[in-house]
């Protein structure tokens, strides 16, 4: 089989850096999945050729896809990883993790994720994979975005990851008109342009190098890659640099409603092979009351955090969240401020008039500077 995704963008960690173990896992170890511990809106679940919509206490295998348009879904890993699969995003899940198997690998085609690793042994990974990159990380919380015809792009919340690009010898080995001596030049650059990011950086990719990395993906696929093509890229300079991009306060609230739940639950249903009725049952809803309970808990101190702050003005409040909003109650109240953080029905609203928790029928919808987004239709 022909190896199209040669020219890859490792990422590890700053306290290891040792390579990745990809694809060894044990198929006998029933264990490897994770489990929907939160859904909003409409997901779908592509599994064993079916297609159905997600639904919370899920089961999801290795080989298993999510799509998701105006839905958002969180899983819990055997293993106690929290990953957000956020709007229009289509993620295809290789590996997870098991009692005998320590990987976790994710292949995103488009879309957004945020993830909360645990701290990983030696011998365990987690990466997530796009077209033109790979990011392994180890004890973090980032944000994985990409948009179609774009790099991709990392943002670390905590921890620190280190960025380099690496290509292998199938990309000599299936191009005849390709020299090692131009090869061995291009690896030697691109290894040269590695740099950490660190919580509040972010990754940028140098057009030029975007431009090989999608040249040398699509040239595998008919094997012609040439050394002339090759040698326009070989003095790559400043392949890849960090940019700082401060973690907002919003982007701070969400990362704080990636909740986790007790994981013997996800690890009783990953295990749950019988489909035991009443056992799922029992599972699900004592998943469902724990996470809402947790999610709750920390809206609640997302609130409290905002009350602190003491923004009055509208000015002060632009300043703070980047954004003024126009949030319309259903009682024809109107309140000049910002949406902090919203998950499942519970939003909160920092206004002029103080800092409130707001359901979901408390809004009629929330107007921004040049759209509107509609929680419910108008009466």
């Amino acid at each position: 089989m022909k190896i199209i995704l040669t020219f890859l963008l490792t990422l590890t960690t700053l306290y290891n850096c040792q390579k990745f173990s990809f694809g060894q896992t044990s198929p006998k170890d029933e264990t490897r999945g994770a489990v929907v511990t939160f859904i909003q809106g409409q997901v779908t679940l592509l599994k064993e050729g079916k297609e159905t919509l997600a639904s919370l206490g899920d089961v999801i295998k290795p080989g298993d896809r999510i799509l998701s348009k105006l839905g958002k879904i969180d899983l819990q890993t055997y293993r106690g990883e929290i990953i957000r699969i956020k709007e229009n995003s289509d993620v295809l899940f290789r590996d997870l993790p098991g009692s005998a198997s320590p990987n976790t690998d994710i292949h995103i085609w488009a879309g957004n994720l945020l993830v909360k690793s645990v701290k990983l042994k030696a011998t365990e990974n987690l990466s997530i994979s796009s077209p033109t990159m790979v990011a392994g990380v180890r004890g973090t919380i980032f944000s994985f975005e990409l948009e179609k015809g774009a790099a991709p792009k990392v943002k670390v919340y905590e921890g620190a990851v280190a960025i380099a690009f690496k290509t292998g010898p199938k990309l000599i080995e299936q191009n005849d008109g390709l020299s090692k001596e131009n090869y061995d030049r291009l690896v030697k650059t691109l290894e040269e342009n590695e740099v950490i990011l660190e919580p509040g950086e972010t990754m940028e990719v140098s057009p030029s190098l975007n431009d090989l990395v999608y040249l040398i993906n699509a040239k595998m696929v008919a094997s012609s890659l040439t050394n002339e093509e090759l040698a326009n890229f070989s003095n790559v300079s400043n392949a890849i640099t960090k940019v700082e991009s401060p973690i907002t306060p919003r982007e701070k609230a969400e990362a704080e409603t990636l909740v986790s739940i007790d994981n013997s639950l996800v690890q009783q249903q990953v295990k749950n092979q019988t489909g035991n009725p009443d056992l799922t049952n029992h599972i699900v809803e004592t998943i469902e009351k724990e996470h809402e309970s947790k999610r709750n808990e920390a809206l609640n101190n997302i609130a409290a955090v905002a009350e602190k702050i003491g923004l009055e003005s509208e000015e002060d409040i632009q300043n703070h969240y980047s954004v003024l909003e126009t949030i319309h109650k259903s009682n024809g109240e109107v309140l000049s401020g910002a949406v902090v953080a919203q998950l499942g029905e519970i939003f909160i609203v920092h206004s002029t008039k103080g800092v409130f928790q707001l359901n979901v029928d408390d809004i009629e919808y929330v107007e921004y500077k040049n759209f509107k987004v509609k929680t419910k239709a108008k009466r």
